[in-house]
């Protein structure tokens, strides 16, 4: 199955996806996993490296859901219009897109460096601790939002 690009209705905008079907004959696939990226430039730095890692998942049966949060790449919105609940609330929309593609399936949220933050925050906020685990993979996890804010406050 190809590569699908396409926009998702969240948070009363429209937020630019790319869909990585799992590489196996039944559909189903090994699980199913949100990709929630980092801030601001390191989005822009590392959106190759990640595209590949989708592509290496799908690969091995694992259906990949790459999200543009409000304001960021592809998206629409001005990044000065985003929030962090309006975030969340992206990430949640495309976690529920992607399970009702595969409800059968373990969800992950996989972040890198801040949207490792958004991720575990989406995952309470998913169904307020109802149905399913979410799982995590974590890449140069930012263990703190405030330390980070006053660094990237810096640059």
């Amino acid at each position: 199955m190809a590569i699908t690009p396409f926009f998702l209705s969240a948070s009363g905008s429209e937020c630019f996806c790319v869909y990585h079907p799992p590489a196996c004959l039944a559909g189903a696939g090994r699980g199913a996993v949100v990709y929630v990226h980092p801030f601001a430039e390191e989005m822009n730095f590392s959106r190759h490296m990640a595209a590949r890692q989708a592509r290496t998942m799908a690969a091995q049966g694992y259906a990949v859901l790459q999200i543009d949060l409000l304001g960021c790449g592809d998206s629409a919105g001005n990044f000065s219009d985003a929030t962090w609940d309006i975030w969340l609330d992206d990430v949640v929309a495309a976690a529920r897109w992607l399970q009702a593609r595969h409800p059968s399936t373990p969800l992950t949220f996989w972040g890198l460096r801040v949207g490792c933050l958004l991720a575990a925050q989406a995952a309470a906020r998913l169904d307020a601790g109802v149905g399913s685990p979410v799982n995590f993979l974590f890449w140069q996890p930012v263990i703190s939002g405030e330390v980070f804010w006053r660094q990237f406050q810096r640059l």
